[in-house]
């Protein structure tokens, strides 16, 4: 399951929760986000937004940033 497809329900964090709101109550006003194919950059930004806050909120991660850590040394 991707984060978008996770519903705001399934986290207990509520910056989550008002991530995903702000996403969904942009995409049903925006004809851009309800145009397949078509791309809005503010919709884009809200729904990794939520993303980042649903990943940051799962039980038993540590925070995670896009960089990967070195390899160990042997």
């Amino acid at each position: 399951m991707t984060a978008a497809e996770q519903t705001a329900e399934q986290t207990k964090d509520p910056f989550a929760d008002e991530a995903w709101r702000a996403a969904i109550e942009h995409a049903a006003g925006c004809l851009s986000c309800r145009t397949p194919g078509a791309k809005c950059e503010t919709g884009e930004r809200l729904l990794r937004a939520y993303e980042e806050a649903a990943r940051q909120a799962r039980p038993g991660r540590a925070f995670t940033t896009d960089v990967q850590a070195p390899a160990p040394r042997r």
